[in-house]
């Protein structure tokens, strides 16, 4: 993982009718919205990745968990500022979204860090998920170019790798969504990843590769319940 971390991580509540665990429409779903969130979606489980939620001014809430109120919102927000995208945590969606915003020209106005996301029923927890999101430094962010340039690496990358046609089966026969009590990736890479997101001095973050933190900007409208690390 070579991502930094947000400085915050998530909390989402489940509505208790919720049907978590399976999805008969993970891609077609964001169809009602554009057929490059659709793509979007596609490529994504083809990654072993998710798309997991969006939302800005512009576009409003959309993604596969938003269409059931996944997210709360604060009593005192009047407009969700800012751009934000969720995707479930994978090393091949990771390097792809790396990629995408070194090489499209809208995506410098965009941050990107790993954080995790934990996930409430009736008030029990239910577990926690690792994610990749990608926030805007701008309340009024146009996303529709980046979006459009995602869509394009996220389709390269596929190719490039090769990958199986995951999101056929997901969409032709529902798609397993659980969570991870042990993720596949290296030990030691996440050990020392663990190890630099805990230094307390600015020197020694410096020595190691610079500062793992980075701070959501403060004026998301959506009340994702940040919790400080």
């Amino acid at each position: 993982m070579f991502l930094p971390f947000w400085s915050s991580e998530l909390q989402v509540e489940i509505s208790s009718w919720f049907p978590w665990g399976k999805d008969y429409q993970p891609v077609s779903v964001n169809r009602f919205h554009s057929s490059t969130l659709q793509s979007i979606a596609a490529s994504c489980l083809d990654l072993d990745s998710e798309f997991l939620f969006a939302a800005s001014p512009l576009m409003g809430c959309v993604g596969n968990l938003s269409r059931e109120k996944f997210f709360r919102f604060s009593s005192d927000s009047i407009l969700n500022l800012g751009f934000l995208m969720i995707f479930g945590f994978s090393e091949k969606i990771e390097k792809a979204l790396a990629f995408s915003l070194a090489t499209i020209k809208s995506a410098k106005d965009l941050n990107i860090g790993v954080t995790f996301c934990s996930l409430w029923r009736g008030g029990v927890f239910e577990g926690k998920m690792k994610i990749i999101a990608i926030a805007s430094n701008e309340p009024f962010y146009d996303c529709s170019d980046y979006l459009e340039g995602l869509d394009g690496v996220l389709s390269e990358v596929k190719n490039f790798l090769h990958t199986p046609n995951i999101s056929y089966y997901a969409e032709k026969f529902g798609y397993d969504r659980f969570l991870m009590d042990c993720e596949n990736i290296n030990p030691y890479d996440l050990r020392v990843s663990q190890i630099v997101s805990e230094l307390q001095d600015n020197g020694a973050r410096e020595i190691v590769g610079g500062s793992p933190k980075i701070d959501f900007p403060p004026f998301f409208g959506l009340a994702i319940a940040t919790v400080e690390k």
